[in-house]
């Protein structure tokens, strides 16, 4: 089964950057659209007003077999658990393989749309933020930035192994990444590549009060990221909803506005 059609907001001058945004575990690409333009900055204005000449592209995942809730529901991938990222990790890695393709996918679709990846910025909140961090490090190409929330890195466990054995072993977590997910003769991993994907500014936001992915998470999703020699902005939020995971309003989303003008805009 392929993925649903993306939910599109179109720029609403001419199209100059592009913008993808994953949606969280049980949501879809038009419910998390109509969330996410319902928040308002400080000035009043929502992330699309702020940024008239981006494509918001909203992807939705499948529906897929949830083994913790025994039933179907749309996610990107299957999660065992959240208190032990590493267990049963295999589970994911079906769903995640298939997300990563179609996510690079419409990369380099919206890449040939504004003319440069360096244009397209990639992100998600929550499962959506897992899972495009998968794709932007399974990628070869240097995107303007990565905008997440409220989310985590998978095989994480595995990951810091490798980072801990040697210097110069980010090359080794992309090849690990990218074979674990069956995408190793897909894409292949290559030093230029992996050096134009560690340029990539990132922009990492977590409510410290969250009850579904811990704000410890968030920091190791930081830390792995630093110790592969990327640029993060990292911000954590007291009282971001009733339970923590969704993005603060209105000072997340005025963070992310000054992150994308001083990261992108710029370019």
């Amino acid at each position: 089964m392929s993925f649903p059609e993306p939910h599109i907001h179109d720029a609403t001058t001419a199209h100059a950057y592009t913008i993808i945004l994953l949606h969280g575990r049980g949501s879809n690409g038009p419910e998390f659209a109509k969330e996410f333009f319902e928040a308002r900055t400080s000035s009043g204005l929502n992330l699309a007003e702020h940024f008239p000449s981006w494509r918001w592209v909203f992807p939705s995942a499948k529906a897929r077999l949830s083994t913790i809730f025994g039933e179907k529901m749309t996610e990107w991938f299957d999660t065992y658990s959240l208190s032990d990222i590493n267990a049963e990790s295999h589970l994911q890695v079906e769903g995640l393989g298939e997300a990563v393709r179609f996510i690079l996918d419409l990369i380099e679709e919206e890449a040939k749309c504004v003319g440069a990846a360096e244009k397209v910025v990639l992100g998600g909140v929550s499962q959506g933020e897992a899972t495009a961090l998968q794709a932007f490090l399974c990628g070869q190409r240097r995107l303007g930035a990565f905008v997440g929330a409220s989310g985590w890195f998978p095989f994480a466990g595995q990951v810091e192994a490798i980072l801990r054995e040697s210097e110069g072993s980010e090359k080794q977590v992309a090849a690990f990444l990218r074979n674990n997910l069956g995408l190793g003769d897909w894409i292949a991993t290559s030093s230029a590549g992996l050096g134009l994907v560690l340029e990539t500014p990132v922009f990492l936001g977590h409510g410290a009060d969250d009850v579904w992915v811990d704000l410890k998470l968030g920091k190791q999703a930081r830390d792995i990221l630093k110790s592969m020699g990327i640029d993060v902005t990292w911000r954590k939020y007291i009282g971001a909803e009733e339970d923590g995971h969704w993005l603060k309003e209105t000072e997340e989303f005025d963070d992310i506005v000054k992150f994308l003008k001083e990261k992108v805009i710029c370019i």
